[in-house]
């Protein structure tokens, strides 16, 4: 595929040369909607002029005063109606120019200016996606879920988090892979699929509510007075109403059949009161909903028919792309968007122009009269309850879908904007993690030093040492990150990655409690038997291996009994044919008794420099070397903080 070879620079490139198309088109329109404004504002006074002059009657001949005035009137209803279609048209390249900023943003790992996504707290708390940020940013650093920022609806997210979280079968990620990757090049596709997300607002409401009255009980369907009593009622009112403008009944009988009617409702309609509730109000927000699922039924229906450039209405033709989608998760997503013969789309219009009629509720001057003569809001209802009851069952899985279509998007970025980064290949048959060229996806490519990795077979382990700062931790979590990556079913920053199916389990950041009366070493012991018993249920399942992940553990005690019980829980981690890693400081524990054998050590140094007042400077390389550490420097740093023994 030729965007897998494009340099970082062009994509840099790209995403510049499209935020200032979509600038001028913004300051464009913007100009047009001001002419159009004035305009308006002309055509009000001239019909106003028009209609005035002809009523009173001035010099010239009324009805041409009349004519003027009608045609001023109709002129301005037009002018209204382009009005709106030109602030739509600006509002959403004002909506592509900030997708194209904040694309730059990831690109250039400016955290800062990138918009904090919200998380549930659950998920937050979860220990792997704390320790190797994936959810939320620790201390102003980065997030994974940031660098996938693409994904605007709260199922699109959720889906991203439960992927990050859990590790997928392996034949799974590679269908998710097919799907990436034919993704990726469709870079109109997918800023259109997030313009449409964003649409829904900074804090897209959350449909739950929506989704349970479409899979709960019907009220009117389930009782039928409430149909054919309300047909009926209103049948009478109607003509009465029809008699009465022909002379035939006076308007008392109108009056009283008015009057029955509302006393139906009122007594009748405290159920249809809070389905309504459910339901109305949201006409805006289904609105919107359809059209991202409009764009989502036009993506699968088209599948390997068409190219990227012809799946967006109004786009010019452009040479043959690659394939958009294919794959097993692409035919199954497709599959569930139908309901009866009909797709998402029109299901949704349907549903759209229902919740439309529900709401004259919100108009009370024209609603009471309305539910006198009709009993609107029941028929209305029944409409609603026919499509709750054919369709309704369907719609959590169209949710479901589009979370999941928002998520492959949200990872086909990533691969679009990396194009040297690999997909994993993740063998059941491997007893082992191997890696080349492994960086952590949360520094910037240019500036991230990249090294190879092999952890395991099962029965080793590697051992990191190092000095203070040298970047033992940051190896651990380039690891954890890019199996997070690979089990989602993206691509990661390695030249190459093998790896078995894996479960994470970490210890990096472990606090102690005030509150509840639990100590620092208390925690990292409870942190520990978490990942000692995952381990152990890991093993049972024998789909999976565990890979554990420990920086500097059991800092809390002593270092004799620290000594000793990271030998302890090392060996627990052994015999249950886990793969894993471990960073510290303590140089002796490579010489252990009971784990020499299984111990593969590699280390990171420091050198030092002239500084620029003359003193020495400490330079890391980041550089993956063999064997255990041979310096350290903690008395050095105390020095270059001057703190030595002369302060």
């Amino acid at each position: 595929m030729s965007g897998r070879d494009t340099p970082a620079a062009t994509i840099r490139a790209k995403y510049e040369t499209r935020r200032l198309h979509f600038e001028e088109e913004r300051q464009r329109l913007v100009r047009r909607a001001n002419l159009i404004s004035t305009a308006r504002l002309l055509a009000f006074v001239a019909a106003g002029l028009g209609l005035v002059a002809g009523l009173w009657g001035w010099r010239l001949s009324s009805p041409l005063w009349t004519g003027l005035g009608v045609v001023a009137c109709a002129g301005f209803v037009a002018l209204v109606v382009w009005h709106d279609h030109v602030l739509g048209a600006r509002d959403r390249a004002a909506l592509l120019v900030s997708i194209n900023v904040d694309a730059l943003h990831r690109l250039a790992r400016e955290w800062g200016a990138l918009p904090a996504i919200p998380v549930p707290a659950s998920a937050a708390q979860d220990p792997v996606a704390r320790d190797l940020d994936l959810l939320v940013a620790d201390h102003g650093r980065a997030s994974v879920l940031q660098l996938l920022g693409t994904a605007r609806t709260s199922h699109g997210r959720g889906t991203l988090v439960a992927w990050l979280l859990g590790a997928a079968p392996p034949a799974e990620v590679t269908d998710r892979q097919d799907a990436v990757a034919g993704l990726a090049p469709c870079l109109d596709l997918r800023q259109e699929l997030e313009l449409r997300g964003r649409e829904l607002g900074d804090d897209p409401p959350d449909p739950e509510l929506f989704l349970a009255w479409a899979e709960g009980a019907p009220v009117v369907l389930g009782k039928w007075w409430l149909v054919w009593v309300p047909r009926a009622l209103a049948v009478v009112a109607v003509s009465l109403a029809v008699l009465l403008a022909l002379g035939l009944v006076p308007a008392g009988w109108l009056v009283m059949a008015g009057a029955v009617n509302l006393a139906f409702a009122a007594v009748a309609g405290r159920k249809i009161r809070e389905t309504f509730g459910r339901i109305a109000g949201r006409g805006q927000t289904l609105r919107r909903y359809a059209r991202l699922f409009q764009l989502l039924s036009r993506m699968l229906r088209a599948g390997s028919r068409t190219s990227r450039s012809s799946i967006l209405p109004g786009r010019a033709s452009s040479p043959p792309g690659p394939e958009v989608l294919q794959g097993a998760t692409i035919e199954r997503i497709a599959e569930s968007l139908t309901a009866e013969g009909r797709d998402v789309s029109r299901q949704m219009r349907r549903l759209e122009r229902l919740a439309g009629l529900a709401e004259a509720r919100h108009t009370p001057l024209f609603h009471v009269p309305l539910m006198a003569l009709t009993l609107w809001d029941f028929h209305v209802l029944y409409g609603l309850e026919r499509w709750q009851q054919r369709v309704g069952p369907r719609v959590r899985g169209w949710f479901a879908a589009l979370g999941e279509v928002e998520a492959l998007c949200a990872l086909a970025g990533l691969s679009h904007d990396h194009p040297d980064w690999a997909f994993p290949r993740i063998d059941e048959q491997a007893d082992a993690l191997r890696a080349e060229g492994l960086g952590h996806p949360l520094l910037h490519p240019d500036a991230c030093v990249v090294n190879d990795v092999v952890i395991g077979p099962p029965g080793r382990f590697m051992l990191v040492t190092g000095s203070n700062m040298s970047g033992k931790s940051t190896l651990l979590r380039s690891v954890g990150v890019n199996v997070a990556l690979a089990q989602a079913g993206g691509p990661t920053f390695a030249r190459s990655l093998v790896l078995p199916p894996l479960v994470l389990g970490t210890s990096f950041r472990v606090q102690d409690s005030l509150e509840a009366g639990v100590s620092f070493f208390m925690a990292e012991l409870r942190r520990l038997k978490e990942v000692v018993d995952l381990a152990r249920r890991v093993r049972t399942s024998h789909r999976h291996r565990l890979l554990y992940l420990l920086d500097e553990i059991l800092q809390g005690t002593n270092v004799y009994e620290r000594q000793i019980a990271v030998r302890r829980v090392i060996v627990h981690l052994l015999r249950e044919g886990a793969l894993g890693a471990v960073s510290t400081h303590d140089l002796t524990l490579a010489e252990a008794e009971t784990l020499a054998e299984a111990c593969v050590c590699c280390h990171f140094t420091e050198s030092y420099q002239a500084g620029g007042d003359g003193g020495p400077r400490m330079v890391f390389d980041y550089r993956l070397r063999p064997g255990v550490a041979t310096s350290v420097n903690a008395l050095k740093l105390l020095a270059l903080v001057g703190l030595d023994d002369g302060s």
